[in-house]
């Protein structure tokens, strides 16, 4: 897997509201809207929220 995938997954596919994911990478509610939204591009995604969200998503997937 790669970064851009993890994101997508996390963002698109896993049921968690941008509020937790908000809350757990300190990344603002309305920037994940953006993106979930489609009116922003994950391409376009700064490499410290791609980051953020990336490890969140590792985070996440060893619990389980």
């Amino acid at each position: 897997m790669n970064i851009k995938d993890n994101i997508k997954k996390l963002l698109f596919e896993m049921d968690i509201s941008n509020y937790k994911i908000s809350k757990e990478t300190g990344i603002a509610q309305t920037t994940l809207s953006r993106f979930t939204r489609k009116e922003s591009d994950i391409d376009n995604m700064s490499l410290k929220n791609a980051l953020a969200l990336n490890d969140y998503y590792i985070e996440i997937n060893k619990k389980d």
